[in-house]
C-alpha cells in the first residue's frame, strides 16, 4: 500500500498539493493561491483584448501561508 503524506501546516489532513517555491506538502485547506497578471508587451500593447491568442495570461501559483507573506511575486524566477 502506498503511504500517505500529511499536510506539512496543520498536519491532519491528507496532502493535495506541494507549495511551489518551498516544497512543503499542503491540504486542499491550506494551500494558497496567488494569481499574477502577465506584465509583457503584449499585454500593453493589445489591452482589452479577450479572443486574441496575445492577450496577456494570468499565472496561478499554489503556495503556503508563510511563502505568501514572506516572497516577492512580481519580481525574479516566480513571475
Amino acid at each position: 500500500m502506498a503511504e500517505v503524506k500529511l499536510c506539512g501546516v496543520c498536519g491532519k489532513n491528507e496532502m493535495s498539493t506541494a507549495c511551489e517555491i518551498c516544497g512543503i506538502p499542503l491540504c486542499f485547506l491550506c494551500v494558497r493561491k496567488v494569481s499574477i497578471a502577465e506584465a509583457s508587451p503584449t499585454a500593453q500593447a493589445l489591452p482589452g483584448v479577450f479572443l486574441s491568442p496575445l492577450r496577456p495570461g494570468v499565472a496561478v501559483k499554489k503556495v503556503c501561508a508563510k511563502c505568501m507573506r514572506e516572497a516577492d511575486f512580481f519580481e525574479g524566477e516566480y513571475f
